[in-house]
């Protein structure tokens, strides 16, 4: 059984010079198929430029927002931020009927916010032990469920969040200074390693 010729100089296609246009070859990838324009043969960049961070810090914007005494519905977070005609409107709307406050509140603890440049607010930045457990989502618990003990089962305190549950999170009192701890990223695991904050 016979195949036939052997191909001819071009290779294995109608047109001489191998596979593709007639002239030669694959030819160059079109420019920017890996993402670049300049360089249409250089690897696709991972990851961006690096995070800038603010020179204010993350906790005091979050107990200004918090604390008791501030309410979060007088605007002194977006104050301190530099954003102060949100502060304006944030302190006459009473923190957007209390709503305005709550959010804010929840976007100070998972970390997500920015001072008036756009740059994100500077996290906690003390490193004891090796940490394992997310930060914003122990904050987040102790904000939102704190009173219950939810932040100190997350730590793997399960006798201090049972204690902390009983007592209704000591009245109120040991829940807020929880958060105040947490916020400050002093708030530490069952194995004494502090928080992994971003």
């Amino acid at each position: 059984m016979a195949y036939g010729p052997p191909p001819g100089p071009g290779g294995f296609g109608s047109p001489p010079g191998g596979y593709g246009p007639p002239g030669g070859g694959y030819g160059p990838p079109p420019a920017g198929s890996w993402g670049q324009g300049a360089n249409p043969y250089a690897q696709p960049g991972f990851g961006g430029p690096p995070v800038e961070y603010s020179e204010k810090e993350r906790s005091t914007a979050m107990l200004l927002a918090y604390l008791p005494a501030a309410l979060g519905i007088f605007g002194l977070d977006r104050f301190y931020r530099g954003q102060i005609g949100l502060g304006i409107l944030k302190f006459v709307t009473c923190g957007g009927l209390f709503i305005w406050a709550i959010v804010d509140n929840i976007l100070l603890a998972l970390g997500d916010v920015k001072d008036a440049e756009g740059k994100l607010l500077r996290m906690p930045g003390e490193v004891v032990g090796t940490p394992t457990i997310n930060g914003n989502h122990v904050l987040l618990a102790s904000l939102l469920g704190g009173g219950f003990g939810l932040d100190r089962f997350m730590l793997g305190q399960t006798g201090l969040g049972v204690l902390k549950l009983l007592t209704c999170g000591g009245l109120g009192i040991w829940h807020i200074i929880d958060v105040c701890l947490c916020a400050t990223g002093s708030l530490r695991d069952a194995q004494g390693n502090s928080l992994r904050w971003r």
